[in-house]
């Protein structure tokens, strides 16, 4: 085996030992001339030290200079030792003198170099800091010509939003962009403008802070995932090419506490001596900005959000697909609005049904006496599939919710309800109660419940098809999909 290894062509062992590890690529150097020649071509380098390897400034110092001006693919560090400023600054522009195309850091106590931001040959930047990693008032200029790919975590802007706006506008070919743990006691407001921008990831923190503003102007964004305390407002939101959005909006604790609900059903937020105060944020404008999207997932916080702080559920003509996760903690209040606004939704998919009992949800399940029928007996739903994680034993309301929305909804081609856990009882004695429902909606509508480890299935009146095997990949891609 060792002979044939030694027979490969010099570039392919290179290309396997990018692969590995640093430290055990950088071990195969002792072997021989060659291998030393081999190793000094490796065009990928990831370096990570802690406080029990005293050697490892000395190991990068010692890589880097074997390797001389070699061209570098990857060049990514993770020091969690509190590195000296100087040294980490002076491997960086080592790397990018080299034409290094994609740059991974994460350290702490940092100030990032000035050189960083003016790179000609970085394709993929990444900066993540778990304390003091900082876009400082010194980067006076960002010309990042060809980053088509910007990962910033944890990194605190001295210039607050200025110095984001800054970093943005140096990256004219940007096409994703991932934001995580942005703190607002740092900077009250943000803008995304990007026009070339295709893919955005915007995570902050779930604290007791509300941003002032924020703003998108991406209109070329394809896919978004944007989790965050409301904003006061938004005041430009342009995602004219959205196709796909997981967004996950949500209240302070102490806002989510002051939201009540009068007996028309009007949302409002009420202090503790009953004085009615404004909405916390006003999230009219973001939803608005997102109507035209086709495949949405929205938190059970986000139905939350869209009950106090939105001053109408705008039409989404273009939704064909829908998720909607549920929580014991939070009513259903907004969906029989959202729903009638989505006239050509397709597919229904639930993350649980469990909701905490309002007077809102109307037609939509049997929390409280039907009203004026709202959606559910109109829907263009042809797919409803239902994700649950308990014993229906245990959960005898999820039952009757199906049989509600079996009984409801009239243009059902397909009921898939998942236990994400395998219980084969429970699979049983759901498609046994399903079964025994007098009369549906939809007649031609098929049933199919499954586990990890069984699937059953049938349309309504025909006897249960049993499969003991594993569901096929596509009867639980959904699945994945909608959870992640």
């Amino acid at each position: 085996m060792e002979d044939m290894f030694n027979r490969l062509p010099n570039p392919i062992i290179s290309h396997i030992l990018s692969f590995l590890p640093t430290k055990e690529a950088a071990s195969t150097s002792v072997l021989s001339k060659r291998w030393r020649l081999l190793f000094i071509s490796v065009t990928n380098l990831d370096f990570e030290g802690d406080e029990e390897s005293p050697t490892f400034v000395g190991f990068v110092d010692r890589v880097l200079a074997l390797q001389g001006n070699a061209k570098l693919n990857r060049f990514s560090l993770n020091f969690t030792d509190y590195p000296d400023p100087d040294t980490v600054t002076g491997w960086i522009l080592n790397v990018l003198k080299r034409g290094v195309s994609e740059i991974v850091l994460s350290v702490s106590d940092y100030p990032l170099p000035p050189e960083i931001f003016v790179s000609k040959s970085l394709v993929k930047l990444k900066l993540e800091g778990g304390e003091g990693l900082s876009f400082t008032a010194d980067v006076a200029k960002v010309l990042l010509p060809k980053v088509k790919t910007l990962e910033i975590e944890s990194v605190e802007f001295e210039e607050g939003g200025v110095g984001f706006v800054k970093l943005l506008s140096g990256c004219p070919v940007l096409e994703e962009l991932v934001l995580m743990n942005l703190g607002w006691e740092h900077w009250k407001s943000c803008s995304v403008l990007a026009k070339s921008l295709k893919r955005l990831k915007f995570f902050c923190e779930d604290n007791d802070e509300n941003p002032k503003s924020v703003s998108f102007d991406t209109p070329n964004l394809v896919y978004l995932e944007y989790s965050d305390n409301i904003a006061k407002k938004y005041p430009k939101v342009k995602f004219n090419s959205l196709v796909e959005a997981h967004i996950s909006l949500r209240l302070t604790e102490d806002q989510s506490a002051d939201a009540v609900s009068d007996e028309e059903d009007e949302y409002f937020y009420e202090s503790d001596d009953g004085e009615v105060k404004d909405m916390a944020g006003n999230a009219t404008n973001f939803f608005k900005g997102i109507c035209n999207v086709q495949i949405l997932y929205l938190s059970a916080k986000t139905l939350e959000v869209l009950a106090f702080c939105c001053e109408a559920t705008p039409v989404f003509n273009n939704l064909i697909q829908l998720t909607v996760e549920s929580d014991e903690e939070f009513g259903w209040d907004s969906l029989p609005g959202l729903l009638k606004n989505c006239p050509n939704l397709e597919t229904l998919v639930f993350k649980g049904l469990v909701h905490k009992r309002t007077k809102g949800c109307g037609e939509m399940c049997l929390c409280k006496p039907l009203k004026d029928p709202s959606y559910i007996s109109s829907s263009t739903v042809k797919v409803l599939k239902i994700i649950l994680s308990v014993h229906i034993d245990d959960e005898g309301s999820e039952v009757e919710e199906i049989k509600h929305f079996l009984e409801k909804m009239p243009q059902l081609d397909q009921l898939i309800v998942y236990f994400d856990i395998s219980y084969e009882h429970s699979v049983f004695e759901l498609s046994k109660k399903l079964q025994s429902i007098p009369r549906i909606a939809s007649p031609k509508c098929n049933i199919q419940v499954i586990s990890q480890n069984l699937s059953l299935s049938s349309t309504v009146p025909s006897s249960l098809t049993k499969k003991w095997s594993a569901p096929p990949k596509e009867e639980y891609t959904w699945f994945l999909k909608a959870v992640t």
